[in-house]
């Protein structure tokens, strides 16, 4: 009964969550945060979940979750400034004096690069109605340009190169006790090189579209910098570069992105770029209980035995081996494409533990950020993603997105896997 209870849980919180369904006349609409609270209130009811549960949860979430509030804080303020705003117009203008196919590149890197900075959900929340905008102004007539450079915006963060490009990893990575700089040695090439085969892939994908689109012609208006624009950049690029130097010296992450946060609120005060309210504005607390929801949904599956079958398998391939890293890899994408890959990457996180090192660990970490390539389910920001496309008016018909997915994710995973075995 109570294993039931469990998986009927987590169906119904990623139902939910994916749906989205209104109740009542009133028209109130679940969100990923909602979903996630229902499924921690029936876990309480059903007793799979006790108070000490949530305090656990708590002393293991809350420097993540702070570090991802902060971010959110930095993100707003280079936002009110207008800085991408003035990137996306530059691109415009570029794409008007070259070729559709020379824009698609740009917002490619804008779209790994951006994620690697700040992460990866608030680059979907920042990116996707930039670019739709931008496509619609270069390539009116066009929308199926609009979905390749939408499907470019999604598909191009692949591995997280960076503890923070994923605030999943960051949860994860506390757990496990990995550090910055160990982390993003390994990962960093990892994530380099799963995104050139993204992008060799999407442009092989396109390439008939982008060669036969002509932008419109029209002159582009490049707004002048907002005088906040330079120091907020600044502040974010000095972020960047402090969180090895932290970690090297001990210091933990979380200082690095406060002091960043009350940084970003300190220059927008000076230069009035907007109110603390205004700024604050831009961090998602819906985000933020779903990070936290979800990780006491996978607890309650613990309590029915879920992680030890889990950690039976990966138990019984043979440690260091190429075989372990790619069961527990493919295994993790495969997962985190049904469930959605917060909770495949928690479930992973307490079977895995401390067996066979950091690799294993790694290696789910690399299948929970490659897997939702396969369905929009899959993590956060593809709900995300095709939320905010389709409040705008475009549609991603869910045949093209698992072709495209599959496509991009066979290379990708393979190639990541094989450098994570040999690194």
């Amino acid at each position: 009964m109570e294993e039931a209870v469990a998986y009927s849980t987590l169906a119904m919180t990623v139902t939910l969550a994916v749906s989205r369904p209104r109740l009542g006349l009133r028209g109130f609409r679940f969100s990923p945060g909602s979903a996630a609270l229902v499924g921690v209130a029936v876990l309480l009811m059903a007793g799979l979940l006790r108070f000490e549960d949530m305090v656990t949860s708590a002393r293991i979430q809350w420097r993540p979750l702070l570090s991802l509030t902060c971010i959110m804080v930095m993100t707003g303020v280079v936002q009110e400034v207008g800085a991408f705003e003035r990137l996306a117009q530059r691109i415009e203008s570029h794409a008007r004096a070259t070729s559709a196919a020379r824009a698609f590149d740009l917002v490619f890197l804008l779209a790994v690069v951006t994620p690697s900075l700040l992460n990866n959900d608030a680059a979907i929340l920042l990116l996707t109605p930039l670019v739709v905008a931008l496509t619609r102004r270069l390539y009116p007539n066009k929308p199926a340009v609009t979905v390749a450079f939408a499907f470019a915006v999604f598909l191009a963060p692949g591995v997280a190169p960076l503890i923070i490009s994923n605030p999943m990893n960051m949860i994860v990575a506390e757990f496990a006790g990995v550090g910055f700089n160990a982390y993003a040695k390994i990962m960093v090439p990892i994530s380099i090189v799963g995104a050139i085969a993204t992008y060799l892939t999407l442009r092989v994908s396109f390439r008939r579209l982008l060669a036969s689109t002509i932008a419109a012609q029209g002159p582009v208006e490049v707004s002048p910098p907002h005088r906040a624009e330079r120091p907020a950049v600044l502040l974010l690029l000095a972020v960047f570069c402090a969180y090895p130097v932290i970690a090297a010296v001990g210091g933990q992450i979380w200082m690095v992105t406060a002091a960043g946060a009350l940084s970003s609120l300190v220059i927008a005060w000076r230069y009035r770029v907007a109110s603390p309210r205004k700024v604050l504005s831009h961090v998602s607390p819906d985000i933020l209980v779903f990070l936290w929801g979800v990780f006491l949904v996978v607890v309650g599956l613990r309590s029915v035995g879920v992680v030890d079958r889990l950690s039976s398998v990966y138990q019984s391939m043979p440690v260091g081996t190429g075989r372990e890293i790619g069961v527990v890899g493919v295994m993790s994408a495969l997962g985190s494409a049904l469930v959605d890959n917060h909770p495949m990457s928690i479930l992973n996180m307490m079977a895995i533990g401390g067996h066979g090192g950091s690799r294993p660990l790694l290696a789910a970490l690399v299948g929970g950020d490659i897997g939702p390539r396969l369905l929009p389910i899959g993590s956060l920001a593809g709900l995300l993603w095709m939320d905010l496309l389709r409040r705008q008016g475009v549609e991603i018909p869910i045949g093209k997105f698992i072709r495209l997915g599959t496509l991009v994710l066979l290379p990708t995973l393979t190639v990541s896997l094989v450098l994570l075995w040999l690194s």
